[in-house]
C-alpha cells in the first residue's frame, strides 16, 4: 500500500503538466499539401487524415485504382494524381497540374502568400530530382 501515494501523486503530476503546458495549434485549413504514396498505409492514412481537418491534400497514387479507392472515401476537395516517384516525366506533368490547380484557387482565397511556399516547395523537389539524377 505504501506504493500507492507515490503512484498516486506521479499520475496527479503528469497531468497537472500536461494541462498546464500550452500545445502549439496550427491553423492547417485550406493549406496544401501534397503526399505521395497515397495508394495504401502511411500515405493514404495522412491524406484521409488531413483531408477531415480541411487541408488541400494533393494525393499521388502509383494505380488508377489506389486513386479510386482514395477518392471513395475522403471529401471532393481532395485531389488526387497517378504517378510513379521514379518516373521524371510524371513528376513534371503532376508538378504542371499541382501548380495550375493552385494558381487557379489563389483567386479564390485571401492570403496567397501560402502558394508560395507551396510552389517554392515543389520547384525545390523538381530542381532536386534534375541536380540528382
Amino acid at each position: 500500500m505504501s506504493w500507492f501515494i507515490p503512484l498516486l501523486i506521479g499520475f496527479v503530476a503528469i497531468y497537472l503538466v500536461r494541462r498546464l503546458i500550452p500545445r502549439a495549434k496550427v491553423d492547417v485549413k485550406d493549406k496544401y499539401v501534397l503526399i505521395t504514396g497515397c495508394d495504401s498505409g502511411f500515405g493514404r492514412e495522412t491524406a484521409i487524415k488531413l483531408d477531415e481537418m480541411g487541408v488541400c491534400v494533393m494525393a499521388t497514387c502509383l494505380t488508377k485504382e489506389g486513386e479510386q479507392s482514395l477518392k471513395s472515401v475522403t471529401s471532393d476537395k481532395l485531389k488526387t494524381f497517378q504517378m510513379d516517384v521514379t518516373n521524371s516525366q510524371q513528376i513534371n506533368d503532376v508538378y504542371r497540374e499541382v501548380k495550375g490547380q493552385i494558381a487557379s484557387d489563389a483567386g479564390k482565397l485571401d492570403q496567397n502568400i501560402r502558394h508560395f511556399y507551396t510552389l517554392l516547395t515543389l520547384d525545390y523537389i523538381i530542381l532536386s530530382r534534375k541536380v540528382l539524377y
